[in-house]
C-alpha cells in the first residue's frame, strides 16, 4: 500500500507541475487534490500552480502543447515535490539569464518514496536540495519561465 501511495502521490505532482505549465499565470491559486486507494486518502493542498523557483526567483509559467524524448536534449533539470517554500511544486536548476539556461525544456525529478517532504518546505533554489533524494522520470517538456509581475 505504502508503494502505491507513493505512485499516485508522485503523478499527482507531476501532473500539477504540468498543469502549471498549461495553465498559464494562476499564480496563487490553491489546489486540493485527492485520491482514494484501499481506503488511504492523500491530499495536496495549497499548492501554487503556475510558478516555479529558481535560485530563489519566483517565475510564472505559460504552456506549450509538446513533450520531448531524450534524445532531443540539452534539458534543464526540474525538480517537483509536494511543496517547496510557498507550496510552490517545482525548483528549476536554471532560469533565464543564465548561460546554461535552455529556454524551458524541462526533464523532471520526482522526490523518491521515503524522503522526508518536510525537508524541503523551505527550498526555493537547487542548492538546498540533496539531489540524491530525486529520482528522474520518463518527463520531458517544454514551458517557459516568465518573470512574475509585481
Amino acid at each position: 500500500m505504502k508503494n502505491s501511495i507513493f505512485v499516485i502521490a508522485s503523478g499527482i505532482i507531476l501532473a500539477l507541475v504540468l498543469a502549471s505549465c498549461s495553465e498559464g499565470d494562476s499564480m496563487t491559486a490553491p489546489m486540493q487534490a485527492e485520491n482514494q486507494t484501499d481506503g488511504a486518502s492523500l491530499s495536496l493542498s495549497k499548492v501554487n500552480r503556475g510558478m516555479i523557483w529558481a535560485d530563489g526567483i519566483l517565475f510564472g509559467t505559460v504552456g506549450t502543447p509538446s513533450s520531448f524524448k531524450p534524445t532531443s536534449g540539452p534539458f534543464d533539470q526540474l525538480y517537483t515535490g509536494p511543496g517547496f517554500l510557498d507550496g510552490v511544486g517545482a525548483i528549476s536548476e536554471s532560469k533565464p539569464g543564465d548561460q546554461d539556461f535552455n529556454g524551458g525544456r524541462w526533464h523532471v525529478n520526482a522526490l523518491k518514496e521515503g524522503v522526508d517532504p518536510g525537508k524541503y518546505a523551505g527550498a526555493s533554489s537547487v542548492e538546498e536540495l540533496d539531489l540524491s533524494d530525486f529520482m528522474p522520470t520518463d518527463t520531458y517538456f517544454e514551458c517557459p519561465l516568465l518573470p512574475r509581475k509585481h
